[in-house]
């Protein structure tokens, strides 16, 4: 999930470093989708529920939860994420994952809690760093047996209580001979050359691997959070200066790393595990609806309209049209830019996303390729908040959701959820939500097959360490036994799953939303 909890609202004057002429430019003056009679109070919409008594979902539609091994593992001290939790400052009370669930030593727990939930599929991330975590070991191709023990028993029991595991192979934490937080200043991650060999080999040996257990695969999780935190907001390993410039080479590595696996990935997992066919592989894409911060002012309307397209759009015109625009102007005239390449068409079979509600973007500084700064916390607006100070619209997973039908292939949402340490906010936050899915498949005609709640537990929210309280289940940390205590979204999500329905009257029964108790990033 999101690690940035409050990425863009708290950044200000440091972005106006980070401007450019040239970015500017990307994002001229427009008249375009104001209207005459806007209010500028009213940007973002108070939520109205999409009408009706009752919703349902298509037969098979899976009900899952998601979790990722550096927010519930332990000792994953080959990881950069592990490193950089015990740098001073870093992460918010000095939380450190290894004081979290412990997952690994707890899959029997787990997967029952899984079952009481009603859950028919789990999203969980295989460790790079874990497997190999020496460069030694990678080379060598020497995995650690215990490790890969840990995960084949994990697989073992969700292949016994009938739940399906989609397996992610990178999210957010890498090995730290790819990663040296030590020289934040030098190529690290997806900018290193090195990485367009290696992680594709690295999916090919977990193909090999699991693949008689696993047929669903997600490459990289929310790449456009990992890369803002790494280069711009330094909210990431390793904590780069500042530079757009960095992050945008990243990201274009990125998205042929992913080609790369993918086409890895359907080489050698040739096992059909269950689903009726040997291998299905998407990315996890972090999707927003975008606002105007004023809905009068035409530079901020014409910012959100190009956040819009660089944030939700951009990576999936390349991965499923094979649309390379290298400028990102929108247009495909650039010297560079390149329409249907087969380098990069068809390289997913589906499409993740995860929603976490609206961001305004003002057009006050003006950031490269944007013409804005989005923000996401904080928000001056009269929605509901979560924990982490976002705002509350359901309203904005439909919108979300229509927008990916261009695409015409199945959706999964990968992750949705929100911080709620009081339990007083959840139950209604996945009703609604799953409220607009349901619309979002029998009004707009998106092929979502699937919804996995973040997070099965609560777990180490990365900067802000674990007061955010996303889980169907909270943890007793101090316990050895680290005992589960289902949160009564829990039982809703269990009622819904087995019904395959959701009723307007079940809403209207749920508490209004309650005031949250922030949790402040370091």
């Amino acid at each position: 999930m999101p690690s940035l909890a409050r990425l863009l609202g708290s950044l200000g004057l440091v972005f106006v470093a980070a401007c450019s002429s040239k970015g500017a430019s990307n994002a001229p003056a427009t008249d375009a989708g104001v209207d005459s009679s806007c209010d500028p109070g009213a940007a973002v919409p108070a939520y109205v529920r999409s009408p009706g008594a009752e919703v349902s979902f298509p037969s098979g539609f899976l009900f899952g939860t998601a979790t990722a091994g550096m927010q519930i593992e332990k000792g994953l001290v080959h990881a950069d994420w592990y490193q950089w939790a015990k740098l001073p400052g870093k992460v918010a009370g000095g939380d450190n994952p290894d004081d979290g669930p412990d997952a690994l030593a707890h899959i029997p727990e787990h997967v029952a809690a899984m079952q009481s939930a009603g859950a028919t599929a789990y999203r969980f991330s295989i460790e790079w760093s874990r497997i190999y975590p020496t460069l030694d070991a990678f080379d060598a191709d020497t995995p650690d047996a215990t490790a890969l023990a840990s995960y084949h028993q994990l697989l073992a029991a969700l292949k016994a209580a009938k739940i399906r595991p989609f397996v992610t192979l990178h999210h957010f934490a890498t090995p730290d001979y790819l990663d040296d937080i030590t020289q934040p200043s030098q190529p690290q991650t997806f900018e290193r050359p090195e990485m367009l060999t290696m992680f594709p080999e690295f999916a090919r040996r977990m193909a090999k691997e699991f693949g008689g257990e696993v047929d669903d695969w997600v490459t990289i999780n929310e790449p456009m959070i990992l890369l803002l935190g790494a280069y711009v907001a330094q909210g990431h390993p390793p904590g780069a200066p500042m530079s757009f410039d960095r992050m945008v080479g990243a990201l274009k590595k990125l998205v042929r790393v992913h080609a790369a696996v993918y086409d890895a990935l359907h080489a050698a997992d040739t096992i059909d595990a269950g689903s009726g066919r040997p291998v299905a592989v998407s990315i996890a894409k972090h999707n927003r609806v975008f606002f105007p911060r004023d809905a009068c002012e035409p530079n901020d309307v014409a910012a959100a309209a190009k956040a819009t397209y660089l944030w939700n759009e951009w990576i999936y015109n390349a991965l499923v049209f094979g649309d390379w625009d290298d400028d990102f102007d929108g247009v495909y005239t650039g010297p560079n830019d390149k329409q249907a390449d087969p380098t990069l068409k068809g390289r997913v079979d589906w499409l993740g996303v995860n929603y976490y509600g609206d961001t305004l973007v003002s057009s006050e500084l003006a950031l490269p390729y944007i013409g804005g700064i989005p923000t996401y916390a904080d928000l001056p607006t009269s929605l509901p908040k979560t924990d982490m100070s976002w705002d509350i619209f359901p309203q904005g997973f439909r919108t979300v959701l229509k927008e990916l039908a261009k695409y015409k292939l199945p959706v999964y949402v990968t992750e949705n959820g929100i911080g709620d340490s009081q339990d007083v906010n959840k139950s209604r936050y996945l009703a609604e939500h799953l409220w607009e899915l349901a619309h979002a498949i029998s009004d707009d005609g998106v092929d979502v097959r699937g919804y996995f709640y973040w997070s099965l537990i609560d777990n180490f929210e990365w900067a802000n360490g674990f007061c955010p309280r996303f889980g169907l289940y909270a943890v007793d940390r101090a316990s050895a036994s680290k005992t589960l205590t289902p949160y009564k979204a829990a039982t809703l999500f269990r009622q819904i799953a087995a019904d395959g329905k959701l009723s307007a009257a079940t809403i209207d029964a749920l508490p209004a939303y309650s005031s949250p108790v922030i949790c402040q990033g370091p």
